[in-house]
């Protein structure tokens, strides 16, 4: 898998065609075809996620993966690694061995989220594993809110919240509930800016609105905390 960055040129040449963009760094080391990515400018730091190399023996049991090298080549069956954006350097792989559906990142919490087929996981930018769960519905995509408390999921039909420290469920939009299709698979959703509204697209062209999916949630959770410091 390679990953490429690019700028591109002003205009040039005669009737001022904008030149072709060019790349300014070419990352590589996946050994499978790349799956996702995200970029994190407050970080620096790109995190990719990959399918393992085609018919590669069965992975070898986590580890802390490799750390620090100019130019690398992952193994089969590192599947997630983390560049910093300043100087395209390899930074580390994380410890996860199946084909990753989605990454995220966390900018206030400093948080990396992994999506597998089968698993979701947590991780500090250092590489340390925080929290894995194994959810009864697929996941398709990872949105954090803005203060890098909560995560929004897409999960089979539903939008569920997560808290990213623990990666625990603390509710779940059922898309059917909103008007979907029975059963159609979330396809695409999008989280406003200061979270106060969600978006959630369905395979059967339907599209759902919530307002302030997370902000009562966020709300609960600081009176719970509150009485338990009572």
């Amino acid at each position: 898998g390679v990953a490429r960055g690019g700028s591109s040129g002003g205009a040039g040449g005669t009737g001022g065609r904008m030149a072709c963009p060019t790349p300014l760094r070419v990352l590589s080391g996946h050994r499978g075809p790349l799956q996702c990515l995200c970029l994190s400018t407050e970080l620096g730091l790109l995190l990719t996620g990959a399918a393992p190399a085609r018919g590669a023996p069965p992975a070898a049991s986590p580890d802390a993966g490799r750390e620090e090298a100019a130019s690398v080549t992952l193994g089969p069956h590192e599947c997630v690694a983390v560049w910093a954006v300043p100087n395209g350097r390899f930074v580390r792989s994380l410890p996860v061995h199946e084909r990753a559906v989605a990454v995220a990142v966390a900018h206030a919490s400093q948080r990396l989220l992994v999506a597998t087929q089968r698993s979701v996981h947590v991780f500090s930018v250092s590489g340390r594993p925080l929290a894995v769960v194994s959810p009864d519905r697929g996941v398709g995509r990872i949105v954090p809110t803005i203060d890098g408390e909560l995560a929004l999921l897409s999960e089979g039909s539903a939008l569920a919240v997560r808290r990213i420290s623990d990666l625990q469920l603390l509710h779940r939009y059922d898309l059917e509930a909103g008007g979907a299709a029975s059963g159609a698979p979330l396809r695409a959703f999008s989280l406003s800016a200061e979270n106060h509204h969600a978006f959630a697209g369905t395979a059967d062209g339907g599209l759902t609105i919530y307002a302030n999916p997370v902000v009562g949630i966020q709300v609960l959770e600081r009176l719970a905390s509150e009485l338990l410091n009572l």
